[in-house]
């Protein structure tokens, strides 16, 4: 079965998938004035996004992502190029492809990460990553002593840092003949936090999947409901989306959560939500 929800979103006053919801970002909380995209080049802090939510990884959020990744991954199988949009400074989604893919590809929007990214990539990253990794060491069944084995078998595996962008078709940055042709595409905490409006998310979850081939998956992580985000004292604004709105944004990009198909799943906890969904052929 597919779980596919027709309906009209040209007209958004007429869409019964967005009446009564927020169809544009919050701009306050209780008084404060919440940052949006048009700061992220000066006010999201690298090392802080990193320090708040990877160096004990207690935010729910983190732990979903660690939890339910590598079950997808192991769900998908042998790809041959996977995608990281929006990865910001991380590297713990190309951790968890580092055994299955042939190519891994990273790609964001702002230079501090895709900086960072570089300076992991050459080994002179000051940032500790044990934590998370023996997390998704643990979520594989794998001992504790393969640590010292991951980031080098990931770096292997890593063939370029791209620029990317949500509201950009093409995308991302990178190669012509390899646009459109990855097996898997992971964005995650990215897409809901770049729009401000329902109609830029419907095309931002367009123009992102369109790195995806025919047949290949987008697996999409977020949190419903939710209108802002937090790190490093710094508040951020988030599109309001609901589930509805979300499968409704893939299903019109292309993309459906098969229920015969073993790569598909929809995970959903406390909120939060990790998708993986096929691209029709």
């Amino acid at each position: 079965m597919t779980v596919n929800i027709e309906t009209q979103t040209n007209d958004e006053s007429s869409s019964p998938l967005i009446q009564n919801i927020p169809t544009e970002v919050v701009r306050e909380l209780n008084g404060e004035k919440l940052l949006d995209r048009t700061t992220f080049f000066t006010e999201f802090s690298t090392n802080a996004y990193l320090e708040d939510f990877y160096t004990k990884v207690d935010d729910p959020a983190m732990q979903m992502v660690l939890t339910f990744l590598p079950n997808i991954v192991a769900r998908l199988g042998k790809v041959d190029k996977m995608l990281d949009f929006g990865a910001g400074p991380t590297i713990h989604v190309a951790a968890c492809f580092r055994e299955i893919a042939n190519e891994i590809h990273l790609a964001d929007y702002l230079p501090q990460n895709r900086d960072e990214l570089c300076r992991w990539v050459n080994n002179e990253s000051k940032f500790d990553w044990t934590i998370p990794l023996r997390m998704i060491l643990t979520r594989e069944g794998q001992s504790w002593d393969l640590l010292p084995k991951v980031e080098p078998a990931t770096r292997e595996k890593i063939m370029d840092i791209y620029h990317c962008d949500v509201f950009q078709n093409p995308s991302v940055d990178c190669p012509k003949e390899i646009f459109g042709q990855f097996d898997a595409l992971v964005t995650i905490f990215c897409v809901e936090y770049c729009c401000n409006t329902l109609a830029e998310y419907y095309s931002a979850i367009k123009n992102t999947g369109a790195a995806v081939k025919p047949g290949g998956y987008m697996i999409y992580g977020g949190v419903f409901e939710e209108t802002w985000c937090s790190f490093g004292g710094r508040k951020f604004t988030c599109l309001y989306i609901t589930k509805e709105v979300m499968l409704d944004a893939l299903a019109k990009a292309g993309f459906y959560v098969e229920e015969a198909d073993r790569g598909c799943v929809l995970y959903e906890i406390n909120g939060m939500f990790m998708v993986s969904a096929k691209k029709r052929i």
